[in-house]
């Protein structure tokens, strides 16, 4: 059964921690706190996975918040959206060409906005997947040595680890991937 970390129940704990975060020695915190050394260098790895995750916690907390700035852009640009198709439908009704032309280009440039905050939530949420490479893929192209009638070479397209390294004997390979 593991042991309680000493200093996790010392009643100088936050004392401590305060200490370590700010840089003190050791060898400086046993000494004005009592534990020794070798208990407060334990316990530096407690204080190292509290602070990750309270900068993680406050990561997610600010990321939040950016959302919830985007989802709101999103709303006045889609309200803007239908207030311009409104004015576009009323000019048009109206026969008044200047005005429906000014609505279009509004809504154009509210649609702009609009996909300008949609590509900031997919990357603030991961969707877009713009930090991922890109799987390579490979082709090839398989010709029997005598195409008989009706025959067509056969054609591999996938991911380049997947793609067949040693075709069907007897069938020059084309394309891509070439056999000496």
């Amino acid at each position: 059964m593991p042991q309680t970390c000493t200093i996790c129940t010392h009643p100088q704990r936050l004392q401590i921690e305060r200490a370590l975060v700010a840089g003190t020695s050791v060898r400086d915190i046993a000494g004005q706190y009592g534990p020794s050394k070798t208990a407060i260098g334990r316990h530096r790895t407690h204080v190292v996975e509290s602070i990750a995750r309270s900068r993680e916690a406050k990561e997610l907390v600010r990321t939040g918040a950016l959302l919830d700035d985007v989802r709101a852009g999103e709303q006045r640009a889609e309200d803007l959206y239908a207030n311009a198709q409104e004015i576009l439908n009323r000019a048009l009704k109206d026969n008044d060409g200047r005005t429906a032309l000014q609505a279009i280009r509004t809504a154009v440039s509210v649609m702009g906005e609009a996909r300008g905050y949609m590509e900031l939530r997919g990357e603030l949420t991961s969707e877009l997947g713009r930090d991922k490479a890109p799987t390579p893929y490979s082709i090839q192209i398989i010709v029997p040595t005598a195409l008989t009638a009706g025959q067509l070479p056969r054609v591999s397209f996938a991911p380049q680890d997947a793609v067949d390294s040693d075709p069907d004997e007897g069938m020059p390979e084309l394309g891509l991937l070439q056999r000496p």
